[in-house]
């Protein structure tokens, strides 16, 4: 395998994953925000105590909220803090000015509001929607264990929706799923750690190489070690004063900052960035970015996009020309966006929620649902929102001071400046009057490497100036140890099948191997951060329908927490689960007694679904149906669903039949999942359209199998 073949393989499938599917990153994250919200607001879910009503916090209220602030901010802040709004609000133009930055995601009409635009972005990625899918997985698993009895392990947060079949081996695949995705979010995070401290050790040490892989593989084996002692040392030893020590540093860093610059600056803009923020974060939420992305098919080399259909080609045959550039002609934000940024960060939320919602959990017994997502969510988001703001601003603020003083004007509406302008080399000053500029601290941000830029803007207060540089140092240390500590005592946790104290043998072993997928990635390639990124987002994809269906897991939860009347009503499945093929179509016990039919008959009748629906929908139909609706869905599924088999087979002669292919596979979900639904409202069994819908699409031949086996179950008594 040649050197970067991983770097290739994963971005590849990340363009594709983030090309294709960024309206279902961004889809689900309002969704999970929205049923955060409705939660909040719904009393009978807000009051519900995660506990019984004589339990009692294990932590206090402060050392509480710093545990999770300190575990699901990660090392992030200290990456990102200067960077992101310098990527939103200036790039380098290049030497001949041939680069732009039409980035315009809320209207701007002058550069003060295009700084604005660019801290709002920060505070997007950094907000609502990432904190949420946090407390998503804290509440469902806090309700489930506390409430419900369960074991504290990932895979029980579905059993509201799948009972005991989440003991075996359909169980085993979630929680392997979250210990993936644990590890790879982690590993993000130890990358842009690892990048973050070989530049700082440089600024203080010259002699240090920086971007150096050796250095930084160091760096990750050293976080690893200190990783392994905190995990062993449990959560009230090591990981409380490793909170405590990671808040009071970043406390320190801000603080000291927003006194020895312009207070009032700094104030102004946290109260207009956060009124910003409230204003425009619904409308930035929904964004995909869907006509610069669509710009693909209009560009040369490999078109990322699914379903497209080749214009490019048919048109420049046609007129014997290419095509204008769409950025040139309409001034679009560039397409490559939602993939370096949005879609990463909802990815790198995702990735990371197991382990920090399943630690918010661990940590918030005796707590109540409203306590946990007031404190959980928004509290450590405005405080998150402070920190950013200062550094942030900060950025700005030296930019601008650069661009000034050098007297070089950037192009705001581009959202770029020239670097050779500036008098910048390879990231470096290189006249006479910026470096100048530098020996008194300022620099053009823009034209500086994304690691520097944190300890640039540290420059100015020589005074402090090493004390805040060691403050940066050891806050991306703890930090990190803080949060990989969680990881890895979420990991053994989730391994042990939800074991309180698992053996430290199996703490190590978890421990170390974050650190060791963190170096496999990193040595990969010579791109190893991006491409460390890129398997964050490949990780996430999948864990993404594990969330939603989370959602539902819930409501369920609570709603049997309380002992809600309509829902306690209902029988809380069918005969037979979607799921229990993992159980060799046993119940959950997994016993031969529980089988309605033995293994082999099981096996007979899914392949009868595939070949001979109609049998199948008509037996389940009869008991739903006049005979005149009932031949209509029957004959139409049926049909349909041959249609949708027929095209498909002969797509490759004419790829108009594609879409063609699926509209009839949708019309023949569409009936089955009419079926589905108008059976498990005659038995009031529990669930919604939108579960019937997914299962029929997803899984056709077990949902009807299902169905037969209910009604077959119901013969003579429904």
């Amino acid at each position: 395998m040649r050197e970067d073949d991983a770097a290739t393989f994963f971005a590849n499938a990340t363009s594709f994953i983030s090309n294709n599917f960024t309206w279902l990153y961004t889809f689900t994250q309002n969704a999970w925000l929205g049923v955060i919200l409705y939660v909040l607001l719904r009393k009978k879910y807000a009051s519900i105590k995660l506990g019984q009503p004589d339990d009692k916090p294990d932590f206090s209220d402060a050392v509480w909220f710093i545990l999770i602030f300190t575990t699901g901010l990660g090392t992030g802040i200290f990456y990102f803090g200067v960077s992101e709004p310098m990527y939103y609000y200036r790039s380098d133009a290049g030497l001949t000015d041939d680069k732009t930055n039409y980035l315009a995601k809320i209207p701007f009409m002058n550069d003060d509001q295009r700084a604005t635009m660019a801290m709002f972005m920060t505070f997007f990625h950094w907000g609502l929607h990432g904190w949420s899918v946090y407390i998503l997985i804290a509440l469902t698993l806090s309700v489930v264990t506390y409430r419900l009895g369960r074991p504290m392990t990932i895979r029980q947060a579905f059993y509201p929706l799948f009972g005991d079949y989440v003991n075996g081996l359909f169980g085993d695949l979630i929680d392997a799923l979250s210990i993936a995705c644990t590890t790879f979010g982690l590993c993000t995070s130890l990358g842009l750690g690892a990048a973050s401290m070989n530049a700082t050790l440089h600024r203080m040490n010259k002699d240090i190489a920086i971007d150096s892989i050796e250095i930084q593989s160091v760096i990750i084996w050293g976080i690893t070690a200190l990783t392994t002692m905190a995990v062993i040392s449990g959560i009230n030893r090591g990981m409380v004063y490793l909170a405590l020590t990671a808040f009071m540093i970043l406390s320190c860093l801000v603080l000291l900052l927003f006194m020895q610059d312009n207070t009032f600056y700094l104030i102004n803009s946290f109260v207009q960035y956060v009124g910003t923020y409230i204003q425009y974060f619904i409308l930035a939420g929904f964004d995909n970015d869907a006509l610069p992305v669509q710009s693909y098919e209009y560009a040369s080399g490999v078109n990322p996009l699914w379903g497209a259909t080749g214009l490019k080609s048919k048109i420049e045959t046609a007129l014997n020309d290419t095509f204008a550039d769409p950025v040139e002609y309409y001034e679009s934000s560039p397409n490559w966006f939602m993939d370096s940024w949005t879609v990463f960060y909802w990815a790198w939320w995702i990735t990371w929620a197991p382990f920090v919602g399943m630690f918010i959990a661990k940590i918030s017994r005796g707590r109540t649902i409203r306590s946990v997502i007031l404190v959980g969510m928004f509290a450590p988001m405005f405080l998150g929102f402070f920190a950013l703001n200062v550094l942030g601003s900060l950025g700005i603020k030296m930019q601008r001071t650069a661009e000034l003083a050098l007297k070089h004007a950037p192009d705001w509406r581009k959202g770029v400046v020239n670097c050779g302008g500036l008098g910048y080399l390879n990231n470096e000053p290189s006249s006479d009057e910026a470096k100048a500029l530098a020996d008194v601290g300022y620099y053009a941000l823009s034209c500086r490497k994304s690691t520097d830029r944190i300890l640039d803007v540290l420059e100015p207060y020589k005074e402090l100036k090493t004390f805040l540089q060691t403050l940066v140092l050891l806050g991306v240390i703890v930090f990190f140890v803080t949060s990989s500590d969680a990881g890895a005592f979420v990991d053994d946790i989730i391994a042990a099948n939800g074991h309180a104290n698992p053996p430290v043998l199996q703490k190590v072993w978890w421990s170390i191997t974050q650190g060791a997928v963190a170096q496999s990635l990193l040595s990969a390639s010579k791109t190893g951060l991006s491409t460390i990124q890129s398997v964050s987002i490949c990780a996430a994809l999948p864990y993404t329908f594990a969330l939603n269906s989370m959602c539902v897991a819930l409501f369920r939860a609570c709603d049997e927490a309380i002992d809600d009347p309509i829902h306690m009503a209902q029988r809380k499945g069918f005969s037979t689960s979607i799921v229990d093929v993992f159980e060799n179509f046993a119940g959950p016990d997994g016993s031969t007694e529980s089988k309605l039919m033995s293994t082999r008959e099981r096996l007979r009748l899914l392949v009868k679904c595939i070949f001979k629906p109609y049998d199948v929908i008509l037996i389940a139909a009869l008991e739903l149906f006049s005979p005149r609706v009932l031949t209509v869905v029957s004959v139409c599924a049926s049909g349909c669903y041959y249609l949708w088999f027929m095209c498909l087979c002969i797509s490759p002669v004419s790829a108009a039949l594609t879409p063609l292919a699926w509209l009839f596979y949708i019309i023949f979900v569409v009936a089955i999942t009419s079926v589905r639904y108008n059976l498990r409202k005659k038995w009031n069994v529990i669930g919604n359209p939108m579960d019937d819908l997914i299962v029929c699409f997803f899984f056709f031949p077990f949902a009807l199998a299902q169905m037969q086996l209910e009604v077959q179950g119901h013969t003579g008594r429904a």
